[in-house]
């Protein structure tokens, strides 16, 4: 097996430039105050292309801008395919608008092939703010408003459109008490980019960066994340600082005079300009010793700067109390009902007109719904319709998979209420994120049975009452570790205490940019799905383990500057009858895990070795295995082929269009695609669930049991079958022909 992964390290030279060149080149500087940005489709979460048609609903984006930037010009570059048909009318439009202002519309066809067209639509400066609703809606022809056969969708908005941003910076004024901002702005559209320079590399600085990018994190969940890297070891040079907003993690002697007041002993927060952007701002974490970073950090996690002018000087923190397993703040309880009013705001649950209620939840990553087939949802809903409008309905989405039509009541006096209960398919759930949607549609009654349009009658509308409620009393909390699936869907095992003190990494001794980065990013994602920043993690180097070797462990970087990944994967278990056996019983949990559609999996290291001399480029590989340190443990590998290989995995392992491809024990990462493996290897049960069922499950899971229970018992059954008809054989019973001899003569 270690020559499987040692075909990785080779690898290394064999990364083209050209991959190089494919990276987003940087455009020329702009004056200081000004700014230009380029925001796509997919940036306004449109993973995939729009179909929009006349009983399609509205399409919402929310487009944020930050408040230190007014823009004076923008730009909406649409590009988007017509469906031409028979029966299409030419009356039906695409209306796009911007905070309720008509941009312009695009205008259904008759005939003709099918096209690729673009169009430009100039947005006035005066309409951007800090928070836009970028709106598509379909217009029917108002002189036919129904129509026979028209109904399908006429125009396919492409993903590749996007919106184009000018204008001028500001300064901020330097208070802590308006952090995360400048350097984070949870409003604002597109990647969240947070630049961080450190000029000491020494695990407690890197666990005070942890802390800062999980607390970054928690304050603005499921976002895309981008960390820059700049290591500046020894005496702090200014011209090298990056421009734009920034974040700092520096010991006092490295600092320019003048940084740290004469006061100043110990940990220290500052806000600064940054002397190569006026218009940006340097976020300090100093101290005299990495410890003193780290205590800032956590300073700066539990917001201990609400009244604090430009700088502040943190106390000694008390310890914050031990956490307990499975308690992160965003993962909903198992064997509990889960209100929607804990979900979202009470005004997020209401449409006006036709439009779409949209309610997301994060399930526990290890939640048990094996021999479950349904998930119980109690919705307790509110309409305004009038009388004619008795052909609407409520269409239920999960995961945007359809669920179930529900017709809506119709009356004069305008309101009603009602309260239903729908079965929600387990198999439709993800392992973590997941979202319901709640399409109203609101229809006339006249004619009945042709397709009319949908009202957009401002007096009707819907509301998801807050008491609605999912029923997540049925499943408890039990998973068969390692297991990979895991890791992206809500950071499981590691985040199963919600703090990180489970949790340790090992970086290699003197890490570069991408390690450092690789690591923001997991901890930012960490913080973004418990809810809690990670204060708990610990950092350590290859060559010392001992204050992490009892933790889950993730290791990072590459066989040539991490050598405990060489020593970890050679380690891998050989080939043999017993492993074989194992290999089996996890080819079967791929379809007692209920998780629906899992990718084509691959089993064995035969396939892996295949899939190492068919695959030429590979970025890395991730590999979960038990611990070999402490029980109940998990190591987990993240090796990349280089430096370069490390960024490029760093923006493909977060990306939950990616999450799926992510299973097994082994995952490949290659530019196209990802191949997950599953291996011969130990592994544990964490969790609980009723004795019947883990009884079940485990027969379930080990189809070798099942068959020799059967066998045993068959053989059992025989045997003592064939004991009772010996013995009568030898005894026959008492009968006539037996008796003869006393018989009377």
């Amino acid at each position: 097996m270690a020559s499987v992964f040692l075909l990785l390290s080779l690898t290394g030279s064999l990364l083209h430039s050209s991959r190089a060149q494919s990276e987003t080149i940087p455009s020329p500087s702009l004056p200081d105050g000004q700014f230009r940005e380029r925001l796509s489709f997919r940036d306004l979460q449109m993973d995939n292309n729009l179909d929009m048609g006349p009983d399609s609903a509205d399409q919402t984006f929310l487009v944020g801008v930050s408040p230190d930037k007014i823009v004076t010009k923008a730009r909406l570059h649409l590009f988007y395919r017509l469906h031409s048909s028979f029966f299409q009318k030419s009356g039906d439009t695409l209306a796009v608008d911007w905070n309720g202002v008509p941009l312009g519309e695009i205008a259904a066809v008759s005939g003709g092939p099918k096209e690729d067209l673009g169009m430009s639509l100039p947005i006035p400066g005066n309409l951007v703010n800090t928070r836009n609703i970028l709106r598509l809606r379909v217009v029917r022809d108002p002189k036919n408003p129904c129509a026979l056969f028209g109904s399908a969708p006429f125009v396919t908005v492409l993903r590749r459109s996007s919106l184009h941003l000018e204008g001028r910076r500001f300064d901020v004024p330097p208070r802590l008490s308006d952090l995360p901002f400048p350097f984070l702005y949870p409003e604002a559209a597109g990647l969240r980019r947070v630049p961080f320079v450190l000029t000491t590399s020494a695990p407690h600085a890197l666990e005070a960066a942890g802390i800062i990018a999980s607390w970054l994190g928690v304050r603005a969940p499921y976002l895309p994340f981008h960390f820059p890297v700049t290591l500046l070891p020894g005496v702090l040079s200014l011209p090298s600082l990056p421009r734009g907003h920034i974040i700092l993690l520096s010991l006092d002697r490295d600092l320019p005079p003048g940084w740290i007041p004469p006061s100043a002993r110990g940990p220290f927060l500052r806000i600064l300009p940054n002397p190569g952007d006026p218009f940006s701002r340097v976020l300090l974490i100093a101290g005299q010793t990495p410890e003193d970073l780290r205590i800032a950090a956590l300073a700066l996690s539990q917001n201990r700067f609400s009244g604090a002018g430009d700088r502040l000087s943190p106390p000694n923190l008390a310890l914050s109390p031990s956490r307990k397993p499975d308690d992160a703040p965003r993962w909903q309880v198992a064997g509990s009902a889960l209100r929607f009013g804990f979900l979202e705001a009470p005004s997020s649950l209401e449409v006006h007109g036709t439009g779409s209620v949209k309610v997301h939840f994060s399930l526990p990553p290890d939640i048990f719904t094996w021999n479950h087939t349904w998930i119980r949802a109690r919705i307790h809903l509110r309409v305004r319709t009038l009388k004619r409008e008795n052909r609407s309905k409520l269409d239920v989405f999960l995961n945007d998979r359809y669920q179930e039509s529900i017709s809506l009541p119709s009356s004069e006096s305008g309101v009603l209420e009602q309260t239903v209960t729908l079965p929600l398919a387990v198999s439709d759930l993800t392992p973590f994120r997941n979202k319901l949607a709640f399409n109203f549609n609101f229809r006339n009654s006249y004619p009945s049975v042709i397709s009319c349009s949908m009202d957009q009658n401002p007096r009707l509308g819907g509301a998801i009452l807050p008491d609605s409620a999912l029923d997540l009393r049925p499943f408890s909390r039990y998973t068969i570790l390692p297991d990979l699936k895991l890791f992206p869907n809500g950071g499981y095992p590691f985040t199963r205490y919600a703090d990180l003190s489970r949790t340790g990494f090992v970086l290699p001794e003197t890490p570069g940019p991408a390690d450092i980065a690789l690591f923001l990013h997991m901890m930012a994602t960490f913080g973004a799905q418990t809810g809690l920043s990670g204060t708990g993690v610990k950092v350590s180097g290859p060559k010392d383990i001992a204050p992490v070797q009892n933790r889950n462990l993730i290791l990072l970087g590459t066989y040539r500057s991490n050598p405990l990944l060489l020593r970890l994967t050679r380690s891998l278990p050989h080939v043999s009858k017993d492993n074989l056996e194992r290999l089996k019983d996890k080819n079967l949990l791929l379809e007692v895990l209920r998780w629906k559609n899992p990718p084509p999996a691959h089993f064995g290291p035969s396939d892996l070795v295949e899939e190492f001399q068919r695959a030429r480029n590979p970025f890395g590989v991730l590999l979960e295995t038990v611990s070999p340190y402490a029980p109940r443990r998990v190591t987990l590998s993240v090796i990349g082929v280089s430096q370069k290989s490390l960024f490029a995995m760093d923006n493909i392992l977060f990306n939950p269009r990616h999450f799926s491809g992510i299973f097994g024990d082994v995952t490949v990462v290659e530019p196209d695609h990802l191949s997950s493996f599953f291996l011969p290897a130990a592994s544990f049960a964490l969790g609980s669930t009723g004795p019947i069922e883990e009884t079940r499950y485990w027969f379930a899971s080990h189809p070798v049991a099942i068959v020799s229970s059967i066998l045993l018992l068959a053989a059992g059954t025989g045997l003592s079958l064939r004991t009772v008809l010996g013995e009568k054989a030898q005894h026959p019973p008492d009968g006539p022909e037996n008796n003869k001899e006393n018989l009377p003569e």
